[in-house]
C-alpha cells in the first residue's frame, strides 16, 4: 500500500508506494537514505505541518517593542527636562528682572524676595544665567540696604509698642540670616534700647492712671515687654512693675471672699459663676482693685486693705398650689471690709412666686396636678427664686460705697 512519513533530517514529507516496514528509501528535499517505518491504516489522510514557527519569535517581537518604548520614554523624558530647565531658566531671569525693577522704585523689601526665589530656582538648573558670585553680592547688599530702611520706619514710629511685633521679626532675620550678621549686633542692642523707652513709659502711664485697673492692665503690658530682655535687665524691670502693682493694691485692692453657706438645690460653683462676673465689675466701677484673671501677681492680693464677701442660704418653706413640692428661699448676705472695718452690709433675697409667672400652661398644670414630690418640680420653683434673688444681688452691688482712697491726685506708682 501507498503511504507517507516524515523525514526524521529535514522533517519533509516523503511519500512511497507499495511500502512495507524496513524497506530504505532515499528523501528527494535532503538526500538522505531511510528506512521505511511501520506505517499503520488509518481513515483520511494524516500530514505534519511543514513550517512550524519557532517558540524565540514572539519573545523577540515583545522585546523588539519594549525596546522601542524604553528608546520614546527616553525620548520624551529627555524633551520634558530640558523644556523644564528652560522653563526655570525664564522664571530666573524674570526675577532679577522684577528685583531689579522694585529696586529702582524703592522697594527693597520686595528686591529682597524677587532676588531670593532667584537664588532658590538656580541650583535646579545647569544654565547659568548671571554668575553666582554676583548675585549672592547683590543680595547681601539689598539685605542690609533694606535692615537700614526698616530701622528707620521702626525709628519714627517712636515709643508705639504697637510695633514690637515688627522688631521681632526684625531681630529674628537678622539672627537667621549670615549675609546680615555684620549689624546683628547693632539691630539687637536698638531693640533693646526701644524696648527701655515703651517700659519707661508705660511705667509712668501706670503711675498716673487715676484708675487702678487700667493702671494694673498697663503694668501687665510692661511685665510682657520685658520679658523679651535677658537678664540683668529683664528682672529689673519685671520688679519695676510689681511695685507699682504692689503700691496699686495696697491702696485699692479688694479681695474677694465665698462665705461657706447652706445649699440645697443650688451649688457654690454655680453661684460663682452667675456672681462673679457682677461682682468683679461692680467693684471696679467703684474704683476698688479686683484680682487679675492670670496668676500674675495674684500673691499680692494675700492680704489687701478692703474685702468683700457673700454668703448663701438656701432653704425650702411652704409647698405649691396644695402640692408636696416645696417652694425656694434664698437668702444672700453681702459685707464690705476696710481693714477689718464693715463699710457696708445688706441681706438681698427672695421666694418662689405663686404661681410661678411666666409658666406655660402645660408645665402649670401638670404642676398643680402632681401629688407627689417631683424633683423636677421643685427645681422650677428653685430656678423662680434664684432669678429673683440674682437681679436683687445685681441690684445691692450698685450700691456699693465708692473706694475710699480714690484721690485722682494720689501718685500710685514708683519705680
Amino acid at each position: 500500500m501507498d503511504g507517507e512519513f516524515a523525514c526524521p533530517e529535514c522533517g519533509q514529507t516523503v511519500k512511497v508506494r507499495r511500502a512495507g516496514p524496513g524497506r530504505q528509501v532515499r528523501c528527494e528535499f535532503c538526500n538522505s537514505l531511510l528506512e521505511v517505518p511501520f506505517l499503520p491504516r488509518v481513515d483520511g489522510a494524516w500530514r505534519r505541518k511543514r513550517f512550524e514557527r519557532p517558540r524565540w519569535v514572539p519573545w523577540a517581537w515583545w522585546g523588539v517593542a519594549l525596546a522601542l518604548m524604553g528608546i520614546i520614554a527616553t525620548a520624551a523624558i529627555q524633551t520634558l527636562i530640558r523644556g523644564e530647565r528652560a522653563g526655570r531658566t525664564r522664571a530666573i531671569e524674570r526675577l532679577i528682572a522684577s528685583s531689579k525693577a522694585h529696586e529702582a522704585e524703592g522697594r527693597l523689601d520686595l528686591a529682597l524676595i524677587d532676588l531670593d526665589s532667584a537664588l532658590e530656582v538656580a541650583p535646579t538648573t545647569d544654565v547659568p544665567v548671571e554668575a553666582p558670585e554676583a548675585i549672592r553680592e547683590r543680595r547681601r547688599g539689598l539685605a542690609r540696604r533694606d535692615v537700614h530702611q526698616v530701622l528707620g520706619k521702626l525709628k519714627s514710629d517712636g515709643r508705639d509698642s504697637q510695633s514690637l511685633g515688627d522688631w521681632l521679626n526684625l531681630v529674628a532675620r537678622v539672627g537667621a540670616d549670615r549675609d546680615l550678621a555684620p549689624v546683628r549686633k547693632d539691630v539687637e542692642a536698638r531693640f533693646v534700647e526701644t524696648l527701655q523707652l515703651w517700659i519707661d513709659d508705660l511705667a509712668a502711664r501706670a503711675a498716673r492712671e487715676p484708675n487702678p485697673t487700667a493702671a494694673l492692665a498697663l503694668c501687665g503690658e510692661g511685665a510682657d515687654l520685658a520679658g523679651h530682655l535677658s537678664q540683668p535687665d529683664r528682672g529689673l524691670a519685671l520688679e519695676r512693675f510689681r511695685t507699682i502693682a504692689a503700691n496699686l493694691v495696697d491702696r485699692r485692692g479688694v479681695a474677694i471672699d465665698v462665705v461657706p453657706g447652706a445649699y440645697i438645690l443650688g451649688t457654690p460653683a454655680g453661684y460663682e459663676r452667675a456672681f462673679q462676673a457682677m461682682i468683679v465689675e461692680a467693684l471696679r466701677s467703684k474704683g476698688y482693685l479686683a484680682p487679675p484673671a492670670t496668676a500674675r501677681w495674684r500673691d499680692l492680693w494675700s492680704n489687701p486693705p478692703y474685702r468683700f464677701g457673700y454668703a448663701i442660704r438656701e432653704s425650702q418653706e411652704g409647698t405649691y398650689l396644695g402640692t408636696q413640692n416645696r417652694l425656694s428661699r434664698i437668702e444672700v448676705q453681702l459685707a464690705l471690709h476696710d481693714r477689718g472695718r464693715e463699710i457696708f452690709k445688706t441681706t438681698p433675697h427672695a421666694r418662689t412666686i405663686v404661681p410661678v409667672p411666666g409658666l406655660p400652661s402645660y408645665l402649670a398644670g401638670r404642676l398643680a396636678l402632681s401629688q407627689d414630690r417631683v424633683d423636677e418640680a421643685e427645681k422650677m420653683l428653685y430656678d423662680d427664686a434664684f432669678s429673683q434673688v440674682r437681679d436683687k444681688f445685681q441690684h445691692s452691688l450698685a450700691n456699693l460705697p465708692a473706694c475710699p482712697a480714690a484721690n485722682p491726685s494720689a501718685s500710685l506708682g514708683g519705680r
